[in-house]
């Protein structure tokens, strides 16, 4: 880091050795302050290394064959002629003859060669015989009563009925009742850097440099698909390019690289290209509800009654949280999940939450505007007991002041002109709690500090909170620790994934340098005959005694450590977090309703997330939330031809993302909650925008578009509704 950070002072309290909870810092100098990304300097000139950067002596280029077809049964592959392409080093059967290929993109086959031109090449050569199968492509497709049986046990997986209360005497004191569908789009997985690693075997044990949300997850799935040791597994991700939910553990890419790697005794990268990303890495699953739902004249919710469905692709759920935070006293839902002949679903960022809060926040304004009660009020008639975990009831006032709410319009913009401006608002919530991670401390007696710990930096800046916390500990510089993290050799850390990984690892790593503080007192208390509290550290020196009266630096502090160095382990501890997140969005839009075309212009935010450790990496996650927030909102869409059962838009051409423009002005309140310790914040922030631009468009046009996203074609249709 360029800049200079002020040091804490730093003593070394007797409550440590008497084993009582530990604590973060009362009156903390780098914690709570904007400290810039340890690694910003390398991303940006080109220094830090993704797997795609990974390049082994004598190294080949794996690629996959996958389906053409959204069903068909292998009859068989013939490697013959691609064995005698030039370069091929190795070939794969993925799938044996009288399996099925479930969806397009399906994984049947893989080699190696020794340049990606030639691996293109000979992978043409693979002559696979199919026998094409019916397919159901469309959730139309696979609910019809006829659907040829494709999943076992049936198409349509139907849950038992969740209900609560008496529907039908909430229905009874309803003054008014909304019945409508409202559905959400099936949303790809888009991260900068694709899928893929590079795989090497030395002795018979396999080194991965993975792009991966989870080094131990991974090295565990290694080991458990080719049924060796997790001990005689390594994987590496010292940077990697976003994962949203998608990459937690090698996949079929992974063990594919690993098995051409083996067979061919050479290095291997498989690197997955766009198409790919999009067929067969995951997806948000669709969502779509009938709901009708009873409110008061004075704006009590009454009863709640729906029917939902959606699809997670081939073989897997499409659940959602709904009815979404607000409390309806009476309610019943009955949910299926519908199997597709497309790629199957993932964690994608908040699973499920965007959806379920879409079709609730929906739901919402319509019942406002039924009894004309303006939307923030009639929110908070109808919220839980406020809780440290559920502040809503303080949030939507605080964002509603900076917005400028009060000027809100009723709905439908009455100014002339074709450009018609709307408010909307919506609400978060989420977990975001931590647990098990360990670190090690190493202090060494040339003065410097190592902390390792075997989590991975996603883009979220968990190494820079890392060095941080340690600095802060040890009462030394920031610049004088080095983070060392993304390697399965160092202790164990969960995945990235949940919001959990602030929560897990900032408390392992202030345990474990609190713990290395405190050897580092005693064994410099014991040579100069003083009491460990007595141990103080000030803006990197060190002063000993009550009076302080001895002082040195802590390079010559730490040489009186000899040549053994302090090294301690720790790990996570119940007290320094929590888990539990709340948060508002407050967004407003244009609308040309002559070309039906939505531009967001600002969004304001309020979000806790318990102790804020470093509010420039907060806001960042903010930041990055909302774009994604926008794209589900108004642009990405997977489109399925339900006559072949292939995706119409792979590509990043005609699957839309929001782009610089397109993003509008972001107002961040990130509520600070010390008392609560650390929480995640990775994810609520994505959850709520969707749902307050749907709502500020209803508000602008006095038309609702209830399904995402939210195109111009869909705001010209309901606009036409009107005449």
């Amino acid at each position: 880091m360029g800049d200079k950070h002020q040091v804490p002072e730093v003593k070394s309290p007797a409550t440590i050795e008497s084993g009582a909870a530990y604590s973060w810092p009362e009156a903390p100098i780098l914690i709570g302050s904007r400290v810039k990304r340890v690694d910003g300097p390398d991303k940006v000139q080109g220094k830090a290394k993704y797997s795609y950067d990974v390049n082994r002596p004598g190294m080949l280029y794996g690629r996959i064959l996958r389906s053409p077809y959204a069903h068909a049964r292998i009859v068989s592959i013939d490697f013959s002629a691609a064995k005698r392409a030039p370069g091929v080093r190795a070939t794969l059967a993925i799938l044996e003859p009288g399996q099925r290929a479930m969806y397009q993109g399906d994984e049947v086959a893989a080699l190696a060669a020794t340049t990606e031109e030639l691996a293109a090449d000979a992978l043409r050569l693979v002559r696979v015989k199919y026998e094409v199968l019916p397919h159901l492509a469309t959730i139309a497709q696979a609910m019809d009563p006829i659907a040829p049986p494709i999943f076992e046990g049936g198409n349509v997986r139907r849950g038992n009925a969740e209900e609560e209360g008496d529907l039908e005497a909430g229905f009874t004191a309803a003054a008014h009742t909304v019945e409508q569908s409202y559905s959400t789009q099936v949303e790809t997985h888009q991260s900068l850097e694709t899928h893929g690693c590079v795989c090497e075997w030395e002795d018979g044990k396999l080194t991965a440099w993975a792009s991966t949300q989870a080094v131990h997850g991974t090295r565990e799935g290694f080991a458990k698909a080719l049924e060796i040791p997790q001990s005689d597994v390594r994987v590496i991700t010292q940077y990697m390019g976003g994962g949203f939910g998608s990459k937690f553990g090698p996949d079929v890419q992974g063990i594919t690289c690993a098995k051409l790697a083996k067979q061919a005794d050479a290095a291997v990268k498989l690197m997955l290209d766009r198409k790919e990303e999009q067929l067969a890495v995951g997806n948000r699953p669709s969502a779509f509800a009938n709901i009708k739902a009873g409110v008061t004249a004075d704006g009590a919710l009454t009863a709640f009654d729906a029917e939902t469905w959606g699809t997670g692709g081939a073989g897997r759920g499409a659940g959602f949280p709904l009815p979404y935070i607000y409390q309806f006293p009476n309610r019943r839902r009955v949910h299926a999940d519908v199997y597709t002949n497309a790629g199957p679903q993932r964690a994608m960022r908040a699973p499920g939450h965007p959806q379920g809060c879409f079709i609730t926040e929906l739901l919402m304004d319509e019942l406002a505007d039924q009894i004309q009660m303006d939307p923030v009020e009639f929110r908070l008639k109808n919220l839980p007991p406020k809780a440290p975990n559920a502040m809503w009831a303080d949030y939507f006032p605080k964002a509603a002041q900076k917005f400028g709410w009060s000027k809100r319009h009723s709905t439908g913009d009455s100014t002339p002109g074709p450009i018609k401006t709307g408010f909307g608002c919506a609400a978060n919530r989420w977990g975001g709690g931590g647990r098990g991670s360990q670190a090690r401390c190493e202090i060494h007696p040339d003065g410097g500090v190592v902390i390792r710990c075997g989590t991975q930096d996603i883009g979220t800046g968990i190494r820079t909170i890392v060095q941080m916390i340690t600095a802060e500990t040890l009462g030394i510089p920031f610049e004088a620790v080095i983070p060392e993290i993304g390697d399965s050799v160092h202790p164990f850390s969960g995945g990235s994934g949940g919001s959990t990984t602030s929560p897990s690892v900032s408390p392992a790593i202030r345990i474990t340098a609190e713990k290395a503080r405190a050897e580092f007192a005693d064994r410099l208390a014991s040579e100069f005959g003083v009491d460990a509290i007595d141990v103080v550290v000030r803006d990197g020196r060190v002063l000993i005694g009550e009076d302080t009266s001895k002082t040195m630096s802590w390079k010559e502090a730490c040489r009186r450590l000899g040549t053994e160095p302090v090294s301690v382990d720790g790990k996570w501890e119940r007290g320094l977090s929590s888990s539990g997140s709340s948060g508002v969005q407050l967004a407003e839009v244009e609308v040309d309703i002559e070309t039906g075309v939505t531009k967001v212009k600002r969004i304001t935010i309020v979000q806790d997330c318990g102790l804020v450790l470093d509010p420039l990496t907060a806001e960042s996650q903010v930041y990055g939330a909302v774009i994604m927030g926008i794209g589900f909102a108004l642009y990405e869409n997977r489109i399925m031809d339900r006559n072949t059962g292939q995706m119409v838009n792979p590509n990043m051409e005609w699957y839309l993302l929001p782009g610089m423009s397109d993003v509008p002005e972001i107002d961040i309140t990130v509520v600070n909650q010390p008392e609560r310790g650390v929480v995640g914040l990775g994810e609520p922030p994505t959850i709520a925008t969707a749902a307050a631009i749907g709502n500020a468009v209803a508000n602008a046009t006095g038309v609702r578009v209830r399904s995402l996203p939210i195109t111009p074609d869909k705001v010209l249709e309901s606009l036409d509704q009107l005449f």
